[in-house]
């Protein structure tokens, strides 16, 4: 009788896509998408692991929308691909930092961007730092981490990146670029509504969405160091933080294997003489197991694993500009899956880096220090 339909449908005009209904239920359903994927870098631009190559793979899901807040950007590809979505029909907005915007590097950016139908917002100059590093696609998926969108972020420096599939979460973050949009950057923003789902329950674990300098995230940082029971892994670029230090030493001296590191930049002393506080000296001093890097490209991150299964990520350097003057996102994430594949890449960097680094002198970036 089933295939009497089949011929009675195909007699009757009924096309590939009528039989396409009637096998449909015998065709296995297609996995939906991980929940959170985490990509890290230095990886070459086809490295389907890659930070480049999966930022690209994002931007090709949107269908409506492509609304985004970065810091830099001067890959001409990354501009050039979201001038092609727009130029598609997609609402295609993003926020600035206008001091990068208008660096000669980026010339050939803006030139691609500034003749397509994409919309640049720039935050102010009274403002700090527009520091954060994310997309919200189609208001329901986010991309968002340590990296810039430049050429040295997303192919050379170790960074890392999210793509997280919650409609929640991405609510968050358009909370965040709405109030951009308007103006409102950092210390200028009004009072009043705070994050609209502070902690979202999903399938790969419970996710804390934290904007500065509204959340203030360091001390909340710091009680999770406080409540490390086995291990504190912190890597990072710019840590200046004496709140997320001490919190480290006391960690330390409970018996908790901490270590932490961090960026040759500011390995000199030259680099930290008008920090109040040095936060790798002191809890070299106390113990702790920190080292450099030792190479010249950006050890870019911005993490701490505590416990093999809670994560603090996002575009927040540990410093008080990060969490009192940037526009900044942070996200704390339980989820042992997910804290174990950052704690395999601290191993492989830790293990790289033989923590004698050269002097350097710290480069523009380091502002946000």
């Amino acid at each position: 009788m089933f295939l009497r339909m089949c011929g009675h449908l195909l007699s009757r005009g009924g096309c590939f896509a009528a039989l396409c209904l009637l096998f449909a239920p015998l065709l296995p359903a297609q996995d939906a998408p991980p929940v959170i994927q985490a990509f890290f870098g230095p990886k070459a631009a086809d490295d389907p692991a890659g930070l480049y190559f999966n930022l690209m793979r994002f931007l090709d899901t949107a269908k409506v929308s492509i609304h985004a807040s970065i810091h830099e950007v001067d890959m001409i590809s990354i501009a050039e691909k979201l001038a092609e979505r727009a130029s598609q029909g997609l609402d295609v907005q993003i926020v600035i930092e206008a001091k990068w915007w208008t660096l000669s590097k980026n010339k050939a950016v803006r030139g691609v961007l500034e003749k397509s139908k994409v919309k640049v917002i720039l935050d102010t100059k009274s403002s700090g730092l527009m520091h954060n590093k994310f997309f919200v696609v189609d208001g329901k998926r986010v991309w968002t981490g340590s990296t810039n969108i430049t050429e040295t972020c997303l192919l050379y420096n170790p960074n890392n990146s999210l793509w997280i599939e919650d409609a929640q979460v991405a609510e968050n973050y358009m909370q965040e670029f709405n109030q951009e949009h308007a103006g409102h950057f950092a210390a200028q923003r009004p009072g009043g509504a705070g994050v609209l789902h502070p902690t979202v329950q999903t399938a790969a674990g419970k996710i804390r969405t934290m904007f500065c300098p509204e959340d203030k995230p360091l001390g909340t940082i710091a009680k999770l160091i406080d409540g490390a029971q086995k291990s504190v892994d912190i890597l990072c670029f710019v840590f200046s933080s004496q709140e997320i230090a001490e919190a480290a030493i006391r960690a330390h001296r409970r018996g908790v294997k901490v270590r932490v590191l961090l960026d040759n930049v500011f390995s000199s002393p030259a680099a930290t003489s008008h920090w109040k506080y040095v936060p790798f000296r002191a809890m070299s001093e106390a113990g702790i197991a920190c080292k450099y890097d030792d190479e010249n490209s950006k050890l870019h991150h911005k993490l701490i694993i505590i416990d093999n299964s809670i994560l603090e990520v996002g575009s927040m350097n540990f410093s008080l500009n990060g969490e009192k003057t940037n526009s900044e996102n942070v996200l704390i994430i339980e989820s042992p899956e997910l804290a174990q594949k950052y704690e395999a890449e601290f191993e492989r960097l830790w293990k790289y880096f033989d923590g004698n680094p050269s002097e350097t002198t710290p480069d523009a970036e380091g502002e946000d220090g």
